[in-house]
């Protein structure tokens, strides 16, 4: 779709909902709707005829991590809306830099992109990602990493009830330390987090955990150990380095629970215990994600080991069709969509991998 016809239409969306690209202020919005409304009357009644079947668009989700198991399958429930509703698809790796994530914007533009779908690679970038969507004048979704525009609204956004989501994990991590007597006399336990301070989805879910387990076990304060992770995507091998002198620096320490922030983050800790040789009786770990490596834990039949399996399929799937339910209807974008999760383990694994396999390899 040409420019000129897209900015007629979303003029015309913005008087009605209020709701601009990367803002949450219906005062802000309906300024800027409002002087550039009467100049595309004339364009945005075209649109509207042109876009009434929602035919021609063109939908670029930008990834900061697309070979991450995670990320392709969420960009397989964008391609799938995107097919089911005839939209024209591209997908952009950032590949983790932030120079290139915002180089990556502006090639979105120049592919006359209709609408942007976004995980940022630093959140910190978000005001300017937002001016820039909204002085081209298109709508931005982000998913999984939220951000706020240059006025301290967020951007609308589709991820998980990040602190909710937390304490499922952590609920269910203190229901199996009391059954295995975690807390008897004589030991000492401790709990590992391990957290991305500029990413901030992380700390809420870390926040969940500690809460539930504090509620439901005799953990207090002092034996949560919270550190940074090595980068800013928090990935396994970076998080063997993190955890190593963690574990290393506590050889009192009876018993762990490792809090995963993600997969990566409750794995690698096991993996360093078990390289200690420490008694795996005594690690209890909770994932969040539920991807490949979760996958083989669980066929491993680990009992230490569950996860918070969450659908970033279905997350991927949601931005799409509020992106174009926004352009097509002039629906206003909702500032959060949520989509949870449920506790995995080797038990039930089965329930959330059909035949054994992850979505993506179905």
């Amino acid at each position: 779709m040409k420019r000129r016809v897209l900015g007629g239409i979303l003029a015309m969306a913005m008087v009605l909902s209020c709701v601009g690209c990367g803002s949450q202020s219906a005062g802000t919005a309906g300024a800027d709707a409002g002087s550039g409304a009467a100049e595309k009357t004339a364009e945005s009644t075209e649109a509207a005829e042109e876009k009434s079947d929602g035919k021609d668009l063109k939908f670029v989700y930008i990834s900061k991590q697309l070979t991450h198991p995670w990320f392709v399958q969420e960009e397989m429930g964008i391609k799938k809306a995107c097919d089911e509703l005839g939209i024209e698809y591209v997908g952009i790796d950032s590949d983790g830099n932030d120079e290139k994530c915002l180089s990556d914007i502006d090639s979105a533009f120049s592919m006359e992109a209709d609408a942007l779908l976004m995980c940022i690679t630093n959140q910190s970038m978000g005001p300017n990602a937002a001016q820039k969507c909204k002085d081209e004048g298109i709508p931005l979704v982000t998913i999984d990493d939220n951000i706020m525009d240059a006025d301290g609204n967020q951007v609308p956004h589709v991820g998980m009830p990040t602190k909710e989501v937390g304490m499922l994990g952590g609920e269910e991590l203190a229901k199996m330390a009391n059954e295995r007597d975690f807390f008897k006399e004589g030991n000492k336990v401790k709990v590992l987090q391990i957290d991305i301070p500029t990413n901030t989805v992380f700390a809420p879910r870390l926040d969940g955990y500690k809460e539930a387990l504090m509620e439901n076990t005799p953990l207090k304060e002092e034996d949560f150990i919270r550190v940074e992770a090595a980068d800013a995507t928090a990935s396994y091998e970076e998080n063997l380095a993190v955890a190593s002198p963690i574990v290393l620096g506590n050889p009192d320490v009876t018993h762990w629970i490792v809090t995963g922030a993600n997969d990566d983050c409750a794995l690698a800790p096991m993996t360093v215990l078990e390289e200690q040789n420490f008694d795996m009786n005594n690690v209890l770990a909770c994932g969040l994600g539920g991807y490949e490596m979760s996958l083989e834990k669980f066929k491993a039949g680990d009992p230490s080991y569950i996860a918070i399996v969450l659908q970033p399929d279905v997350e991927g799937y949601k931005a799409v069709q509020i992106a174009y339910d926004y352009i097509v209807n002039g629906t206003e974008m909702p500032e959060n969509t949520f989509v949870s999760g449920s506790i995995a383990n080797s038990e039930n694994y089965l329930d959330f991998y059909p035949n054994g396999k992850l979505m993506t390899d179905q």
